[in-house]
C-alpha cells in the first residue's frame, strides 16, 4: 500500500508526463472505491479489455479471487500479459481485439506498447515522447463482445460483470459490441479523454452519454495522465442500477450508428 501511495505523490506533484506504469490503478481512492464496488456489487467476472501487459488485473488481484477474462491484439504486450498470468488457473488471455463488428484490423502499435491504437495519433499525443513513436503495424482480430460472450460463458446471465475498457480511442467501439449483452454488465470503467490524443475518437461527453444510454450512472472520475496543469485522460466508473431493467430507449446502437 506504501509504494501505491508513493506512486500516486508522483502523480499529483510531478510536472513530467506520467503515463505507462500509472495505467494501473495509482490513484489510491480509485483502488478504494473499485474494490468496495466489487465487494458490493458480488463481481464474479472481470473483463479486463486492452489488458496490455497485465497491470490492471495484476492490482485487482490483490483483492479479487474470481475469473478474469483478459483481452490483448498487440502481440508483444500479449507475450507478457500470459506471463503475468501463468499458473493463475482463474485468468485466461485471449489475443484480441473487441470492438462493433467481427472481422481483422490494423493497429498501429507504439514503442511503449500502451499506446497502440487502431486510431492515428493526433499531434498532442507526440507529447507523450518516445513512448508515442510507431513502430509498425500489425493485423489482428477483432470480434464483437457479446458473440464471444455467448460462446465462452455459458452461464453468463447468472454472472455478475465487470467490465473495464482501455483500448485508446477505441472504447465506445467495444460497448457497441456488447448489443444486448450489455444487460449483464454490472460495472463499467472506460477511459475517456478530455484532451484528444487519437483522430476521430469520440468527444469525452459523447462517450459518457452513451454508456448513460445503456443504463449506467458515474461512480466516480479519476485522472490517469496530467500534464502538469490539466487532466489529459480519466477512467470514469460507471454502476448500473439492477432495479432498473434495460427499456428500447436505453440498449447499445447497432455497429455503425
Amino acid at each position: 500500500m506504501a509504494n501505491r501511495r508513493q506512486r500516486l505523490k508522483h502523480l499529483l506533484t510531478s510536472s513530467e508526463w506520467v503515463r505507462g506504469e500509472v495505467k494501473a490503478m495509482t490513484n489510491f481512492t480509485q483502488f478504494a472505491q473499485t474494490r468496495n464496488i466489487f465487494v458490493q456489487k458480488h463481481i464474479d467476472l472481470l473483463l479486463d479489455v486492452g489488458a496490455n501487459c497485465g497491470q490492471y488485473a495484476s492490482e485487482i488481484r490483490s483483492f479479487y479471487k474470481g475469473e478474469i477474462l483478459s483481452f490483448e491484439p498487440v502481440s508483444i504486450a500479449f507475450a507478457q500479459l500470459t506471463k503475468k498470468a501463468a499458473g493463475d488457473s482463474k485468468w485466461k488471455c485471449f489475443n484480441l481485439a473487441l470492438g462493433s463488428k467481427t472481422g481483422t484490423g490494423s493497429i498501429r502499435v507504439a514503442q511503449g506498447t500502451q499506446l497502440s491504437s487502431f486510431l492515428k495519433p493526433t499531434a498532442y499525443c507526440q507529447k507523450f515522447g518516445d513512448e508515442a513513436k510507431e513502430i509498425r503495424e500489425e493485423q489482428v482480430a477483432i470480434r464483437r463482445l457479446d458473440e464471444f460472450l455467448n460462446e465462452t460463458v455459458p452461464d453468463l446471465q447468472h454472472r455478475r460483470i465487470f467490465l473495464k475498457i482501455d483500448t485508446q480511442g477505441f472504447d465506445v467501439e467495444v460497448i457497441k459490441g456488447l448489443g444486448e449483452c450489455s444487460r449483464y454488465i454490472l460495472v463499467l470503467q472506460s477511459e475517456v479523454s478530455i484532451v484528444p490524443i487519437y483522430e476521430g475518437m469520440p468527444h469525452w461527453t459523447e462517450s459518457i452519454a452513451l454508456y448513460e444510454r445503456a443504463g449506467f450512472a458515474v461512480a466516480g472520475m479519476f485522472p490517469v495522465t496530467s500534464d502538469g496543469l490539466r487532466v489529459i485522460e480519466f477512467d470514469c466508473l460507471m454502476i448500473r442500477d439492477e432495479g432498473e431493467a434495460l427499456s428500447d430507449s436505453t440498449q447499445i446502437p447497432k455497429p455503425g450508428s
